[in-house]
């Protein structure tokens, strides 16, 4: 039985909820016991939680400056949970329509050249797609001529690129080339996880690498950005930012390293066994026990 399946089970027995555990009861029970309107750390995008680190507010300044320059390619790494694919849903809706058109390519394992071609076709609202890659290639260049047409930009947002297979990852290098005399025709971006780079080491890849004008990580959180970021979720869902101690955010930091998503893990389990044991607020002892 997992950790927070007992918790729910246990919080049920001591509130007197009956019947099935995941009624919504015990949801009502943790919320309204801190004075919250919904969980402040649930696992989800949200935008409205969306917590703008240093390293995020900078390498989303250096994403702007990529596509704002014409620059073809550009890369963003970080740990799992620390904010890759929230950054990317957020460009994806700040960039000016009027300029660009941006598209989120969601890739899976062992995405080849032809497929992830035609994700960006679909993402770009094109039907009816042709089975070879050469033909695949020749319409998603006359898309961005088109576009280009209309003074507008592809600007193209691959979130878990780790996942790309070579083919795919030599096929971006033939994007990048998609061009007039004067600029480039798209921008894309891959987002991934940190070992990413150290495929992107092989020799076979150095001329997709020596096209990326940036090459960006996203850092954990400092203690005095998870204290932050633990306030901010907090207010955010209407509770009160002393809710969790001092000493229990930096026990938090230090389980969770600064991963965002591990950070968020533990502030809720924290609230769900605080609220089963009646606590008023939540101190080291329940993160230390988690």
């Amino acid at each position: 039985m997992s950790r927070v399946f007992d918790m729910l089970t246990r919080l049920q027995e001591r509130t007197g909820n009956g019947g099935n555990l995941f009624s919504g009861e015990e949801a009502i029970s943790f919320t309204a016991r801190y004075g919250l309107r919904e969980n402040p750390f649930a696992d989800s995008l949200n935008p409205e939680y969306y917590f703008k680190t240093a390293s995020h507010q900078r390498i989303g300044m250096r994403v702007f400056d990529t596509v704002n320059e014409g620059i073809s390619l550009g890369l963003v790494v970080g740990r799992a949970g620390t904010g890759k694919t929230l950054l990317s849903q957020l460009l994806l809706q700040e960039l000016d329509r009027e300029r660009f058109l941006p598209v989120l390519v969601l890739v899976t394992p062992g995405t080849g050249k032809a497929a992830l071609l035609r994700e960006i076709l679909r993402e770009c609202g094109e039907d009816d797609l042709p089975a070879r890659t050469k033909n695949l290639l020749d319409s998603l260049h006359r898309l961005v001529m088109n576009l280009h047409g209309d003074g507008k930009r592809l600007v193209i947002l691959i979130d878990e690129a780790h996942f790309l297979r070579s083919d795919a990852l030599h096929m971006l290098r033939t994007i990048s080339n998609l061009e007039t005399p004067r600029q480039k025709l798209c921008t894309t971006f891959l987002f991934a996880e940190e070992g990413f780079l150290r495929r992107l080491g092989h020799p076979s890849y150095r001329s997709l690498t020596t096209r990326m004008y940036h090459r960006l990580q996203l850092e954990p959180l400092s203690e005095e950005e998870t204290d932050h970021y633990i306030t901010f979720r907090l207010m955010t869902a209407g509770g009160e930012a002393d809710l969790i101690t001092a000493d229990a955010r930096k026990a938090i930091h230090q389980r969770s390293g600064g991963i965002c998503r591990e950070v968020s893990r533990l502030g809720y389990l924290a609230l769900l066994e605080g609220a089963l044991e009646n606590r008023d607020s939540i101190g080291p002892d329940l993160v230390e026990g988690l």
